[in-house]
């Protein structure tokens, strides 16, 4: 599920604010804000303010759809910064002269999305007590053999190790029997 906020207007330069933003693009929250602590650009606090902000409306709408809610599985999806208005300023200068100064302004969108595999899951339903029955020592199952197949070159390796270290040890077992008698 998507969360959105917005900063409006806020005072710094849409290229301040676009260095800190890059800081956080696709980390997750509790990491964007933890490096957003100790970032010493003024652009740091209200982005900031704005990512805590967002995790509220998330907070808000999972409990408006009645879901549960966990903030560790969200991230930052995107940051847009663009540019607001403006405001345009004089100083004097040398023989009558106007100076003008432009008090730029920007605006925010941020956009935090649950990871994939993040889910804030339901609870675990306790299982049957009637489960089904392990297959006896000696014999293996269907699911054991076709198991290594499935699984890839490494599980098949470890299977085959698995299987080399129990006829040692029957080796050894048959080669004691056979001194102690």
């Amino acid at each position: 599920m998507e969360s959105t906020a917005i900063l409006r207007h806020c005072g710094l330069s849409a290229l301040k604010m676009r260095q800190v933003a890059t800081l956080v693009r696709g980390k997750d929250v509790d990491v964007a804000l933890h490096t957003l602590k100790f970032v010493t650009k003024s652009a740091a606090r209200p982005l900031e303010k704005l990512i805590t902000s967002a995790v509220a409306n998330a907070r808000e709408k999972a409990n408006a759809a009645d879901q549960r809610f966990d903030a560790d599985a969200y991230y930052v999806k995107t940051v847009l910064v663009d540019g607001g208005p403006s405001m345009k300023r004089f100083r004097p200068r040398a023989q009558g002269r106007a100076y003008p100064i432009r008090k730029r302004s920007c605006h925010v969108h941020l956009v935090l999305e649950e990871r994939p595999g993040k889910k804030a899951a339901a609870p675990k339903r306790k299982r049957a007590a009637a489960e089904p029955a392990a297959p006896a020592a000696g014999k293996k199952g269907k699911a054991e053999k076709s198991a290594p197949k499935k699984a890839g070159r490494g599980a098949a390796k470890q299977a085959a190790k698995a299987g080399a270290t129990k006829t040692k040890k029957t080796k050894t077992k048959a080669k004691a029997a056979a001194k102690s008698s």
